[in-house]
């Protein structure tokens, strides 16, 4: 055989061997009692923390046996099988065809708990598979699938606990993605349905990190100091006892340090080039709007040091 004809046949050959690497060839019987049977293999392997085989034998239940009563659980079986083996995007599409099957699943709520901790899991960077197969490595992001579980959850249970931690999930994958005034919004959602809840402290304290991740990334825009602001004293109003007002008092300061700064510079560029007016203009500025800020006080110390010199 020569080799151009070799090599694409010994290519093919390898990859066939890689797609069933490790399997076993279970023959399916098709006649009476056969998905009991199927069940009971199911049963037993989850028994001896076979994981492997428990998938194998809930997805021929699945293809072979769609009509039969052990159908709809195979899928929620299969879900927790690849949970317990790490497969969360796996587990994931199997609690999802499992809740697919009806409107009342009998597993309902602890395939919902499921979904939820595999969103948890990829919100805090567990990777998943390439082209969905196991066989392939975990490199891509799950964000985007973690935001969409969140949404089911929420859905599936408004006013549960759950779904107020699933908002604040969301919230911060949002704005991991730069996502900004979607985050604020899901922010928001949370402490309209959750006011109380020691979750809408949290998502107060987001909403004053988004403001000023917002702040460094985009143009100034003074509305977002207002917007923060507001945060501030909505969230003062809420909880007035609270020890982590401090924190978003902080970040209201560091949003004002930011503004501050911005006018100092310019005012640096008026002085170094000689125009000494305009930069007395945003010296001034910084004072009158921002005094608290250290920018305010190295201003400060511009007046001065520019009426010294007969510009004042």
């Amino acid at each position: 055989m020569s080799k151009i004809l070799f090599y694409p046949f010994f290519i093919l050959f390898a990859l066939t061997a890689l797609c069933f690497e490790g399997q076993e060839f279970i023959p399916v019987r098709r006649e009476g009692g056969a998905a009991l049977d199927y069940h009971s293999y199911l049963q037993e392997s989850l028994r001896d923390r076979d994981w492997w085989s428990a998938i194998d034998y809930a997805g021929m239940i699945s293809r072979y046996f769609p009509d039969s009563p052990f159908a709809q659980e195979a899928d929620f079986l299969a879900g927790d099988a690849y949970y317990k083996l790490g497969q969360l995007d796996l587990a994931n599409e199997s609690f999802s065809a499992y809740l697919g099957h009806s409107a009342s699943p009998k597993h309902f709520e602890e395939a919902i708990l499921y979904k939820f901790n595999i969103a948890e899991q990829f919100r805090s960077g567990v990777k998943k598979h390439l082209f969905g197969s196991h066989k392939l490595p975990k490199i891509l992001s799950a964000d985007e699938d973690a935001i969409q579980i969140y949404d089911e959850v929420v859905t599936a249970f408004p006013h549960d606990e759950v779904a107020a931690k699933a908002l604040l999930g969301k919230a911060e994958l949002q704005a991991k993605a730069e996502d900004y005034k979607s985050s604020l919004e899901t922010l928001d959602l949370l402490i309209r349905r959750f006011p109380k809840h020691d979750l809408a402290v949290r998502a107060f304290l987001e909403k004053s990190r988004v403001y000023h991740a917002e702040c460094k990334e985009q143009s100034l825009d003074p509305a977002l100091l207002d917007l923060a602001d507001l945060n501030l004293r909505k969230f003062r109003l809420a909880f007035p006892r609270e020890d982590r007002l401090a924190e978003a008092e902080k970040g209201l300061r560091g949003m004002q340090e930011i503004f501050a700064e911005h006018l100092m510079e310019t005012g640096r560029f008026f002085e170094k080039t000689h125009k000494i007016p305009a930069s007395i203009i945003y010296y001034s500025k910084v004072l009158s709007q921002y005094p608290e800020t250290e920018a305010a006080s190295i201003a400060k110390t511009k007046l001065e040091s520019l009426q010294a010199s007969g510009h004042l």
